[in-house]
């Protein structure tokens, strides 16, 4: 049980991350959710790998008030003391685990709260065999039994260890909290398309995404759906941002296709440029795959396009069928002549618009979540 009955005037968290932002997303509820949570009354830390990424995103996104504390690249173990060392010393109320990995065991010290969150299922990825299956599956399990709750970022999640922790006769209390999108960074701007870039983007209609550009991401379904769009669609331009193992694959097809005025590879897209190409796209894509690795994972971009109110393209898997419901735009997964037509018809519709209220995805509605969920539901802080 959460509650003790303790009466706590500011509570203290500290979230624990591990690695670079750019590879690995754990970070990013941390960092999105510590400004809110310093306006609701907390204090709040956020251990961080001392990379320049993450450096840079800590000081684009959180307040002067947040505590962060960097640490150097060790091997597992020499993390885990120091990551152990850092948490004795700040003493938390809360310790936020952002995912249950080796790197993040850290000690909770004497009546502090360890919170864990699920943001994907790894042990449920096709490309997880034999002992690596069982360490990862060993970890999911550690966390039921170790965490005085749980933070699940998909519903499948909460289903699977619902039922995981009933089994193990468990009564961790969990919480249904998705990823979301910072107002700090995403603000949708007015763009003339006919003066930027020597008029590059005019008369045409743009769909961008942004995310990792691997097969299991979709990359090379998006780059045969528009090469079958093209030519009935020739004012069509996909923007991809990010890189991935996919990415010479996606070059070599455009090239020995002659795909170059309706693909364009930005590679990696800083926060600060975000808002240039998302206030461009006329839609957006969010490749999923029904699969339950994709039904289990919570797309960040998905939350991150909302502000900019244009038609997302998806599948009616996981998140995207959760926060988009009829107002998504859907494809078979997997199936790029579906894709092609589906984006056909949108162009064709002239749809414009995506009609959801974005401000109920911004970190700072998800942090007012969470507050209410530790100081009230569970009984602790209050």
């Amino acid at each position: 049980m959460l509650a003790d009955n303790r009466v706590i005037m500011q509570p203290k968290i500290c979230f624990v991350t591990t690695g670079d932002i750019r590879v690995n997303a754990t970070a990013k509820r941390a960092l999105g959710m510590a400004r809110p949570l310093d306006g609701l009354g907390w204090k709040v830390a956020v251990v961080l790998e001392d990379t320049a990424e993450n450096r840079h995103r800590a000081a684009l996104e959180c307040g002067d008030a947040t505590e962060l504390v960097f640490f150097r690249q060790h091997s597992a173990t020499d993390e885990i003391r120091t990551k152990s060392a850092i948490v004795a010393r700040l003493h938390p109320d809360v310790l936020y685990i952002s995912a249950p990995v080796v790197r993040n065991m850290v000690a909770a010290p004497r009546g502090c709260r360890r919170v864990v969150e699920h943001s994907e299922l790894a042990s449920h990825n096709a490309d997880v065999h034999g002992l690596m299956w069982l360490k990862v599956m060993a970890m999911e399990l550690w966390s039921i039994v170790q965490a005085d709750a749980l933070v699940c970022a998909s519903r499948y999640l909460m289903d699977i260890f619902g039922r995981r922790a009933h089994r193990m006769l468990c009564r961790t209390p969990r919480l249904y909290l998705p990823y979301a999108y910072n107002t700090a960074v995403c603000h949708p701007m007015v763009i003339d398309r006919t003066t930027v870039a020597d008029g590059r983007y005019a008369g045409r209609w743009i769909c961008c995404y942004m995310g990792s550009l691997t097969d299991n991401y979709g990359a090379l379904t998006m780059t045969d759906a528009i090469d079958r769009l093209r030519s009935s669609h020739p004012e069509v331009l996909l923007i991809l941002m990010g890189r991935g193992d996919a990415e010479d694959e996606v070059r070599r097809r455009i090239r020995e296709r002659g795909m170059e005025r309706h693909i364009m590879l930005t590679g990696y897209v800083s926060e600060e440029e975000i808002d240039f190409y998302f206030s461009l796209a006329d839609a957006f894509i969010s490749p999923m795959h029904d699969t339950p690795q994709d039904w289990a994972r919570c797309p960040s971009k998905l939350y991150m396009y909302l502000p900019y109110d244009r038609p997302i393209v998806t599948c009616r898997v996981g998140e995207p069928l959760a926060t988009l419901g009829d107002k998504g735009v859907y494809y078979q997964s997997g199936d790029d002549d579906d894709m092609a037509h589906q984006i056909g018809k949108l162009i064709d519709s002239g749809a414009t618009r995506l009609g959801i209220d974005a401000s109920r995805h911004t970190w700072q509605a998800r942090a007012e979540v969470f507050d209410r969920w530790i100081r009230k539901e569970t009984g602790l802080c209050e």
